[in-house]
């Protein structure tokens, strides 16, 4: 199985060192000093994810995040802003310019892990297509059901339910795992 691929985009040498020698467990790891450099990383080797610092040289992580959101090939590419920029504004202005999630700096590099975990979770699940069994098409990323042409209004457990159980058609799905995938139970 193909690891999952992180661009880190951080001027400071040490953080980004430490960063790529800490995820490059677990992921396969590509690195920028600046936003310039980082975009054209973005668009041409298609991270899975992107760590994005604020306070770069040339092009501020604002900018770049607004960049990259607006870009065809880069809008779904999840970004998690790391900042020592840590107020309310700071973090409300960067997830207003299209960022998925924002971790101040110094953090807790579990709670990275968690974040970037949860957020690769998400991206792969509104990256599947749309899902045809029948008349029933079902779309994950818009999370919309049709019937036969008609749109069918269901609840996100409902909706939750019913995409686990298309995307295992044929398959007998126990209650158990609905209850770990739809309510995250152990």
């Amino acid at each position: 199985m193909e690891r999952p691929r992180i661009l880190i985009i951080e001027d400071n040498a040490d953080t980004r060192k430490f960063l790529e020698s800490m995820l490059k467990k677990d992921f396969e790891v590509i690195t920028a000093e600046n936003a310039v450099i980082g975009i054209d990383y973005a668009r041409n080797q298609h991270p899975d994810l992107i760590l994005l610092d604020i306070m770069l040289p040339i092009l501020s992580g604002f900018d770049a995040c607004s960049l990259l959101k607006g870009d065809e090939k880069t809008k779904r590419i999840p970004i998690i802003f790391l900042s020592a920029k840590s107020t309310v504004t700071d973090i409300t202005n960067g997830l207003s310019q299209g960022a998925d999630d924002y971790l101040p700096k110094p953090f807790d590099f579990k709670e990275l892990m968690a974040r970037i975990r949860v957020r690769l979770r998400k991206s792969s699940e509104t990256n599947l297509g749309p899902m045809q069994i029948g008349e029933l098409l079902i779309n994950p990323a818009e999370r919309e059901v049709n019937f036969g042409g008609t749109p069918i209004t269901l609840t996100n457990t409902e909706f939750d339910i019913l995409k686990i159980l298309a995307t295992r058609s044929g398959q007998v799905v126990s209650r158990q795992e609905i209850l770990k995938e739809v309510w995250k139970e152990q």
